[in-house]
């Protein structure tokens, strides 16, 4: 688990808000969840550094993956750490670029999924 707690430390420190198009958020789950589906209406952890803007972002695409009423709760520990201690059923690990999401390595016991965040719409051309 410090591994990959190391490797979304990693991926995550170069994004930023302004760059959140094609990207995903990945999630990592404890073994009770089986799909996205089954963290609708509970609290996930997510890192204080993301801001209010992508935490919506990250709602808005959970929702559209089939979690509906998602609360993202920040702490004063990491996602990972709160999510070990069972403190919340998941964690946003990271917004990063699909293929940084696909080398998130797996964690025996628990499952990781990728989120597509929804690329922002382009300003209207006159």
């Amino acid at each position: 688990m410090a591994a990959a707690s190391a490797v979304a430390e990693r991926m995550s420190v170069p994004t930023l808000d302004a760059s959140l198009d094609a990207l995903v958020a990945v999630l990592v789950a404890g073994p009770d969840v089986k799909s996205v589906s089954d963290l609708t209406g509970k609290t996930i952890a997510i890192d204080d550094r993301y801001s209010e803007s992508s935490m919506s972002r990250v709602r808005t695409a959970m929702a559209v993956a089939g979690a509906s009423d998602v609360q993202l709760s920040k702490g004063q520990t990491t996602a990972i750490s709160r999510l070990v201690g069972k403190e919340v059923p998941a964690a946003v690990v990271g917004l990063v670029s699909t293929r940084a999401a696909d080398s998130f390595p797996e964690i025996a016991r628990y499952k990781t999924f990728q989120i597509p965040l929804k690329a922002r719409s382009s300003p209207a051309k006159p």
